[in-house]
């Protein structure tokens, strides 16, 4: 006798068999019981959680001698036919290799004749989505307006392929992927039948691997069934399906949380030496760390979850204690990184081992040391340099001004009076206020004749408020511009040879009684008008510009 796979031996055979689609069944129980069955019914939902079987089940409740009843015989022809796959009145399609036309128009032909037995003529189309749409156009008429006696079951996957008018004139029913206590219940019941030795922990994990389908539990169980009976070992079980076994899974977790670095490092080469699928391995870390954080947030709950083994509860729930959920939380985003640049880097080893390494060194061991900086050291700057540096666009070296510092105090007191006062700073510049403005004359005219109507007021550390009188706020506007006022300030810093912020204000001061005088050695410059000016035809220009605010315009 020829052997006869899991998935096919125990394939439900009556609605009371069905597991895990309980209010499909009930409804389809009820419109029997009510004679209220419809002429068409499309089931959908993923893929080995019962369509067709249930489809079967429908079928021979319907033909049954007795029916129709939801308690089929399964003794009369009929249910025997139907069991078979050989009844003349059950007629199963498949929609992949008869999808067209031709094979449609025949299924309407034959669907007006009678019966040959049974109550109802019944065809079960599974993957009706893959029908072309000429053949569902075909289909339509005959579903619009069936003959009393034919009743059609479409199974799909891919309830979306198909075309509206199709699913307007059918009852639909969503089955659901089914829950791991489902199939193992289902797998429990075959091994008792089957009469073999499997670790309870093999069994939740193969129903995980099925991933909801109770047709590939089955087929797995089926797979292991011959090495199980020569009582191998576990990873030898799970090696060939490409299962990550159960208690390697908690070894890592046990690892991550104790931080042991070397032998993370040292579990992942081992897998790649077995050959083993890291991506597989991955996954499955990831959802052992989802049950650790589980068991962590309430361990009521998680003993009542059904997906994790008994012996895996007792771990999760004992090694919880040893860590927190920030860094379960930490541990899994470090994962989900990895597993996202391991799709750009196409190596899944190095992303991996990466993780494991930053989670498992402390932070403050990551920092890359940084070397002091080295004191600021101010150059002497000569007269003819400093005109250089700061000329027309204002450009200043950076190395001769702490930034950070400027930015700080202006932030803390561009806006607020200044403190009480400390003079250490303006009997000097008050002493050397008017040399100051003679040298700037020679470098910024402008500035200087500007400054030339205010005069040093108070002082704060190295911060110098400069006074204009309230009628020269002029004079004031032009001066205060950000590129003028850090002229002055590094000029002043520069001609003092200490650090110099300046802030300039309208207070009620005595007029200003101080004439800049030109230099000996200054050029005169004719202009138009007459006018004489000193310095160059740019620096008159320049001097304008500052003056007025203004700037300068070139056509191209």
């Amino acid at each position: 006798m020829s052997y006869k796979a899991f998935a096919l031996q125990y394939r439900p055979q009556i609605f009371d068999e069905v597991i895990g689609q309980e209010n499909v069944v009930a409804t389809l129980k009820k419109a029997i019981e009510s004679k209220r069955v419809h002429h068409a019914y499309l089931f959908t939902g993923p893929r080995g959680v019962g369509k067709t079987s249930l489809a079967r089940i429908l079928a021979k409740s319907l033909n049954c001698d007795k029916g129709p009843t939801t308690k089929p015989c399964g003794q009369c022809v009929s249910c025997v036919d139907i069991t078979k796959g050989v009844s003349l009145d059950v007629i199963e399609i498949d929609g992949a290799s008869n999808r067209g036309i031709d094979e449609i128009r025949a299924l309407r032909e034959a669907a007006k004749l009678s019966p040959a037995h049974a109550h109802y003529k019944i065809y079960i189309i599974d993957e009706v989505h893959m029908l072309t749409q000429e053949a569902f156009n075909a289909l339509l008429k005959t579903l619009e307006e069936p003959p009393e006696h034919v009743k059609f079951i479409f199974a799909t996957t891919h309830p979306q392929k198909i075309i509206p008018t199709i699913l307007s004139r059918c009852q639909k029913f969503q089955f659901s992927l089914l829950t791991i206590e489902k199939i193992v219940e289902k797998l429990h019941k075959i091994i008792k039948v089957e009469n073999l030795k499997v670790d309870e922990n093999l069994i939740y994990v193969v129903a995980r691997a099925a991933a909801g389908s109770i047709r590939d539990a089955e087929s797995l169980l089926d797979q292991i069934a011959p090495v199980v009976a020569q009582k191998a070992a576990v990873d030898d079980l799970l090696g060939f399906l490409g299962i990550m076994n159960e208690v390697s899974l908690n070894q890592a977790v046990e690892a991550l949380v104790n931080r042991d670095l070397s032998f993370l490092l040292g579990f992942i080469d081992n897998l790649i030496k077995d050959g083993k699928d890291l991506g597989v391995f991955f996954n499955g870390l990831i959802e052992s760390l989802r049950n650790l954080l589980l068991a962590k947030i309430s361990e009521k709950n998680f003993n009542n979850l059904v997906e994790v083994s008994p012996n895996s509860k007792e771990f999760f729930l004992k090694t919880s204690r040893n860590i927190t959920i920030a860094e379960i939380l930490k541990v899994i985003d470090l994962l989900i990184e990895a597993k996202e640049l391991s799709r750009r880097l196409n190596t899944v080893r190095v992303p991996l081992e990466l993780a494991f390494i930053k989670f498992a060194i402390p932070s403050e061991d990551m920092v890359m040391p940084v070397k002091p900086a080295k004191p600021k050291v101010k150059p002497e700057i000569s007269e003819e340099r400093l005109s250089v540096e700061l000329g027309d666009e204002f450009e200043l070296e950076l190395d001769n001004l702490d930034l950070e510092e400027a930015a700080a105090v202006d932030v803390r007191t561009i806006d607020k009076p200044l403190a009480k006062e400390d003079n250490s700073i303006l009997p000097e510049i008050k002493t050397k206020w008017e040399s100051i403005l003679s040298q700037m004359h020679k470098i910024r005219a402008a500035i200087a004749s500007h400054l030339s109507f205010a005069q040093p007021f108070s002082s704060q550390g190295n911060f110098v408020k400069v006074a204009f009188g309230e009628k020269d706020y002029f004079h004031k506007e032009i001066v205060e511009k950000e590129k003028n006022r850090s002229f002055v300030e590094n000029f002043i810093t520069e001609f003092l040879g200490r650090d110099v912020k300046i802030k300039f204000a309208l207070e009620d001061i005595a007029p200003v009684d101080f004439n800049l005088q030109l230099q000996d050695d200054e050029e005169e410059v004719k202009v138009d008008g007459g006018v004489q000016a000193s310095g160059s035809p740019d620096d008159f220009i320049n001097n304008i510009l500052d003056a007025f605010g203004g700037q300068l315009h070139t056509d191209d």
